[in-house]
């Protein structure tokens, strides 16, 4: 038998052609890498982040600062290896998707649940405040770190664990903001400032934010839509309610009661709920340190009084302030909290979930406010319950 074989001597160059082309293949691959950036059109609402990707990347960009929109930091997910190797400055480099995160807050942790990333769960801040069962079945397992107990995660065991990634929040001060203890470790930290946010849909898409560090954009922006179109039908809904019932919230702390800013997330849903909110002309989007006195004035003919803090009954309310009883709301039976479904800690859902879904809690309150309505909503209340 005969065979066609090529001249030995022509091999070897012929060799060097074929890695040639292919190194320049690569190096060409390479240098487009973080090329041709495209910005996710599908953001719509919220400011805080933004997120750009091509075949090799995704970029995502924090704005983290309070006082302004500058970029605070910014994250490449890199679905292919060569990204890694680039030498980028001011910024983090990670693996797409990222397989091992630590969730500083019970919101993060339930919301990688939501993305079907329960895997990717490898530490948590504190198991008290957790809800959900799917995370509390893990921690049992014991295939879950708890890294916290109080206001810092124990640093020690963060850095043992190796993360991709660290989930934590921000007060928007990106001085203060970071450790500088866990900054000096390296490790990727993304700061979420979701609460900086001015609408409760914008809230509720930085579950783009999170998929996007464990590849689930299908998914979150399934999620997202489902949420915006569900949230635009209830504010629908509540516009034919013939009445507009006035409203306040929380209960005095020490010396002061912090009351939600006119322009806050729970002024914005209150609103769209068709219902007025005492404090709605206030253009603040934190809270409002006032006495009892100057709530007392403006609210004790209020409809309806919303969260008070973990109480679970009207003699628990007394037993924190005899006064209030005087309050209309309180005599009338048209105080709610939002702890029907809490722990044994008594943490509830709706701190874990409410932020990724606001269409639950407008669907409570219209239920609460417009009881001519209810008939129309296909739930019973999520995560409300009147206080007797």
């Amino acid at each position: 038998m005969k065979f066609n074989c090529m001249p030995h001597k022509l091999i070897i160059p012929a060799l060097f052609l074929l890695l040639f082309c292919r190194c320049q293949n690569d190096a060409a691959k390479h240098e487009n890498v973080f090329a041709d950036l495209k910005t996710d059109s599908t953001l719509r609402y919220a400011k805080r982040f933004s997120i750009a990707a091509n075949d090799y990347v995704t970029a995502v960009y924090l704005f983290g600062n309070r006082a302004n929109r500058d970029t605070t930091a910014v994250f490449y997910i890199c679905k292919d290896s060569l990204a890694l190797k680039e030498g980028v400055t001011h910024a983090y480099l990670l693996r797409s998707p990222c397989k091992k995160i630590a969730a500083l807050s019970s919101i993060y942790a339930s919301m990688l649940c939501d993305l079907r990333a329960t895997d990717a769960l490898a530490a948590i801040d504190n198991i008290d405040y957790i809800t959900n069962p799917r995370i509390i079945d893990k921690y049992n397992a014991h295939h879950l770190e708890e890294l916290s107990k109080g206001p810092q995660p124990d640093l020690e065991r963060l850095v043992a664990l190796h993360p991709d990634v660290v989930f934590s929040f921000g007060m928007g001060n990106p001085a203060s903001d970071l450790d500088p203890k866990l900054k000096q470790t390296g490790i990727p930290v993304a700061m979420s400032v979701d609460h900086l946010e001015a609408t409760p849909l914008a809230r509720a898409e930085w579950i783009k934010f999170f998929a996007a560090f464990v590849d689930k954009k299908q998914l979150a922006d399934s999620i997202f839509s489902e949420t915006e179109k569900n949230y635009f039908a209830l504010k629908d809904l509540a516009q034919h309610a013939a009445e507009r019932p006035t409203v306040f919230s929380e209960i005095k702390y020490s010396d002061a009661w912090y009351l939600p800013g006119g322009k806050s997330f729970m002024a914005q849903l209150i609103s769209d709920a068709h219902a007025d909110y005492l404090w709605k002309n206030d253009t603040n989007a934190g809270s409002l340190p006032l006495s009892f006195e100057q709530v007392y004035a403006r609210a004790h003919d209020a409809d309806y009084w919303l969260n008070p803090s973990m109480v679970t009954k009207k003699t628990g309310l007394l037993s924190y302030e005899s006064r209030y009883g005087s309050f209309k709301a309180f005599k009338e039976n048209h105080v709610y909290n939002n702890n029907k479904n809490a722990n044994a800690k008594g943490y509830s859902a709706y701190w874990e979930t409410g932020m990724i879904y606001p269409n639950r809690i407008l669907s409570d309150l219209i239920y609460i406010f417009h009881p001519g309505l209810r008939a129309q909503l296909k739930n019973d209340l999520y995560y409300y319950r009147q206080i007797n």
